[in-house]
């Protein structure tokens, strides 16, 4: 995948089955690091936990110093250069999150960050269903409220935001009524308010859309998300943890064709406490992924409940992406220093791998983590809980351990997914869509006339393009323009984009490998105008060089033509899962639009 935002530049994701100042007496050049573990990562109020700092390579072995925020967020005891307890407040009115501060002694700008969520000691409120919505105009949803420590049994009170009404009102139930006509996907918020604690409410998204909804519809939306993006296409997700109603519903998740697997920011999900995948010792199983202008994503795997609309993915594995940037082995840095830990480094609030494989590690049933083909790949670690060092080496990780693609934990439509936008002349402030999950599984995601394309045993077809042979090309919604080799003009002030003086027309033909053909015009227009306008966020006429034009060797990087989010506008672009049966076609992996 490749992500480009207007002020930042995200490389393309290294997908692993197919590729390829201290101070204080610390030695000159080798950093200070400082992992941090609490004896519990989530306490009720009044609870203490206790934190533990590791500093490495800081010889003067001054230890650290502790902050806690926000203010009025407990308060921290017992402080040690080496640890400190942290003790929640004793009323906490909703459910919440701190973040406790480490600071090296020897070196201020050497810190890692812990969070601890703290749990509501009021009333809480689940909905149900708990997931984001999408319905048909003029159609209706039920919605019930449950809460807990209602002791007066007062239920509660309902609002909405957008179209539409609320009808057969009472203390735990109603039903949203949409309207009979919508010009274009529309979006409502469904509020319940705790009677007897106003404090406590939660709310269900709902979209209404004109057609084409439906329990395996999601609505997929461009827009300029948590960094000012442009391009990029999220989706809601509610993650839960495993078998509870504790859930949390996370905006802003970027659905990626070009990878696979759910990575969250582990700031996007501050309530829930997930449950820690870890090896016969104990240790910690963290997972890695590396992007090829060598920022990376760190994180342990965790076991989350994902929902989205009417699909349920239970107990699969994921990568919840840590705060801390303390305890990364060089496997995993690759020589990068970022982290892309926030939203303003990667764009969103998380990623949604929809790719054509089960995990993040199989390409084409071949496992490259497992250990059956060679040294694994630098993806999964085993850390203790004091954290992985700088030394540590890859470990081999069984597939059943993977972070996993959670469309494959769906119920009937497991086997791929299907996303649909309008068509798109030149640009827009913004453009909602459907991601539907399933390949002829359901009558909204029919193959129809669609032209299929096979792959090759890296997961590409061919292009063909102004006389080049582009073999390691692909379909990727996790790239925000058309990437590929061309003598179009680059921009002087940007050079991941082309500046042509004017709109120019462009053709290409994709080639399977042994199955489809198809001619695919497009259009390339001067990204600095378009960037300019600070207003638009989605653009049909995005480009950028991948490679150098008639280089193309051996499928080296100038062999590629990414086909990103402008490719998707006015089509309906499907991506089948390795292995898993398409009715009437067999088994993926295959593209089809």
């Amino acid at each position: 995948m490749l992500r480009l935002s207007v002020v930042a530049v995200f490389a393309n994701l290294l997908l692993l089955a197919g590729c390829g100042g201290g101070g204080g007496g610390t030695p000159s050049g080798v950093p200070i690091t400082i992992s941090l573990s609490a004896t519990l990562n989530s306490v009720n109020p009044g609870q203490a936990t206790t934190i533990t700092a590791t500093v490495s390579n800081d010889t003067s072995n001054k230890g650290v110093s502790w902050s806690l925020s926000p203010s009025g967020g407990g308060a921290l005891s017992k402080q040690t250069t080496t640890s400190v307890v942290y003790t929640a407040p004793a009323n906490v009115p909703t459910a919440t999150a701190v973040t406790i501060t480490a600071t090296s002694l020897s070196s201020s700008s050497v810190t890692a960050n812990i969070q601890i969520s703290v749990q509501s000691s009021a009333i809480s409120i689940s909905l149900s269903p708990a997931a984001p919505q999408t319905l048909n105009q003029g159609q209706q949803l039920a919605i019930n409220a449950v809460l807990t420590n209602d002791t007066g049994n007062k239920g509660v009170t309902w609002s909405w935001t957008g179209v539409g009404s609320l009808s057969n009102k009472t203390s735990t139930s109603a039903t949203y009524v949409a309207p009979n006509s919508v010009a274009s996907n529309s979006a409502v918020t469904v509020t319940a308010t705790s009677v007897a604690d106003s404090n406590a409410a939660a709310t269900l998204e709902i979209t209404v859309f004109p057609s084409g909804a439906g329990p395996n519809v999601a609505v997929l939306n461009v827009n300029s998300g948590p960094a000012g993006t442009v391009n990029l296409a999220f989706v809601s997700l509610t993650i839960c943890e495993p078998g509870t109603t504790i859930c949390q519903t996370v905006d802003n998740i970027q659905v990626d064709t070009g990878s696979e697997g759910l990575r969250l920011l582990q700031s996007s999900i501050p309530v829930l406490s997930l449950p820690v995948l870890t090896d016969s010792t104990g240790n910690t199983i963290n997972n890695c992924v590396q992007f090829l202008d060598t920022s990376y994503l760190w994180g342990p795997v965790e076991q989350a409940d994902v929902k989205v609309s009417g699909e349920v993915a239970s107990q699969t594995l994921v990568q919840v992406v840590s705060s801390s940037n303390a305890g990364i082995p060089s496997a995993c840095t690759n020589g990068g220093t970022v982290n892309e830990n926030t939203p303003a480094l990667l764009g969103a609030n998380g990623i949604l791998g929809v790719g054509p494989e089960p995990t993040d590690c199989v390409l084409q049933g071949s496992d490259f983590c497992d250990g059956s083909i060679s040294s694994p790949a630098p993806a999964y670690f085993s850390c203790p809980n004091s954290g992985c060092s700088s030394t540590d080496s890859p470990i081999a990780v069984d597939v059943s351990n993977q972070v996993a693609n959670p469309v494959v934990l769906f119920g009937t439509d497991d086997n791929g997914v299907l996303i649909k936008f309008p068509a798109l002349a030149g640009a827009a402030s913004s453009v909602s869509g459907s991601l539907i999950f399933g390949v002829q599984t359901q009558s909204n995601n029919d193959l129809g006339t669609a032209t299929l394309f096979d792959m090759d045993a890296n997961d590409n077809f061919v292009t063909m393009y102004n006389g080049q042979t582009l073999t390691a090309s692909f379909i990727d919604s996790g790239s925000n323009a058309l990437f590929f080799p061309s003598s179009i003009a680059v921009c002087a002030d940007d050079n991941n984009f082309y500046c042509p003086p004017s709109l120019t027309a462009q053709s290409a033909t994709n080639q399977g490998a042994t199955v489809g053909s198809s001619i695919v015009n497009f259009s390339i227009d001067n990204a600095d105008s378009l960037l300019g306008n600070l207003s638009d966020t989605a653009f049909s006429t995005l480009g950028g060089p991948q490679g150098t034009a008639n280089t193309c060797s051996n499928g080296n990087g100038s062999c590629t033509f990414d086909w990103g989010v402008p490719f998707f506008y006015g089509r309906g672009v499907f991506t089948a899962i390795d292995g898993q049966v398409v009715s009437g076609v067999g088994s993926g992996p295959f593209w089809a639009y």
